[in-house]
């Protein structure tokens, strides 16, 4: 079946699968800012979600494997690196709330991914040149580094594993930010595009070393820069799990 006929054929049923993959180790690199840097890029209808009062944002380095795109394995591009910065917000509903993230950018190497990501859900992907290197025989004993360019320069983010996995509180900080299972982007005005993300809770294990050399003005723009020199809240580890991305609908706020 053509690539067409199958989103216009996802379009009519909401909770079919987009993208099926694995997610898997990922680094988790949180700051706390000022509420004022992210409320400008609140799509519409969500709040920010905030924890013990404060506000957080998080930059997330991992690997897609086995990536399939409506059920078809993507030739060429089935396993591929992911950096995102990402921010926390809560949809109200009638009768509940949904905890979500809205992403800042979303940097992959894959062309068609992001062509397709962009088209369907309004994100901000970009494709850059990417690479890691995962070293460590043992789950809780590895050493994790990503690297990308941007203007000619590398970027690097890497984080050296080397305790036991522990599943995180359910009031915790590691739960705030690893479980946010819907996410939101701004289509303009008062329409923002909602789709579910699907995976299990994730056992976190804390870092012992990291780096982030990260240029977050000339990556993500002007607002961010202080980033670079701002030492983070917390740095964490997830060996991931798999997961499904739900394809996307637009609401109205």
């Amino acid at each position: 079946m053509k690539l067409k006929s199958l989103l216009t054929d996802a379009r009519q049923n909401k909770k079919r699968s987009f993208l099926r993959a694995n997610w898997e180790n990922l680094v988790f690199i949180n700051y706390e800012v000022d509420s004022s840097l992210l409320e400008p890029y609140l799509p519409s209808g969500n709040k920010l979600d905030l924890w013990n009062g404060r506000c957080y944002l998080s930059l997330v380095a991992f690997q897609f494997k086995n990536t399939r795109i409506f059920q078809i394995p993507v030739y060429g591009w089935r396993n591929f690196d992911e950096i995102n910065l990402r921010f926390y917000v809560k949809r109200f509903g009638y009768e509940s709330s949904k905890s979500g993230v809205v992403f800042i950018k979303e940097i992959v190497p894959s062309y068609l991914v992001s062509k397709i990501a962009n088209w369907l859900y309004g994100e901000n992907y970009e494709r850059k040149k990417m690479n890691s290197n995962i070293r460590g025989n043992t789950p809780s004993v590895k050493n994790v580094k990503f690297e990308f360019e941007d203007s000619s320069n590398l970027n690097t983010i890497s984080a050296l594993v080397d305790a036991k996995a522990s599943s995180p509180g359910v009031n915790s900080f590691e739960s705030y930010i690893t479980e946010h299972y819907w996410g939101y982007a701004s289509k303009g005005g008062d329409l923002t595009t909602e789709y579910e993300v699907e995976h299990s809770v994730w056992p976190v294990t804390e870092v012992s070393e990291y780096r982030v050399k990260v240029d977050f003005g000339s990556v993500y723009g002007e607002n961010f820069s202080s980033l670079t020199e701002q030492h983070p809240h917390s740095v964490f580890f997830c060996r991931g799990s798999s997961v499904i991305v739900r394809l996307g609908h637009k609401i109205k706020s």
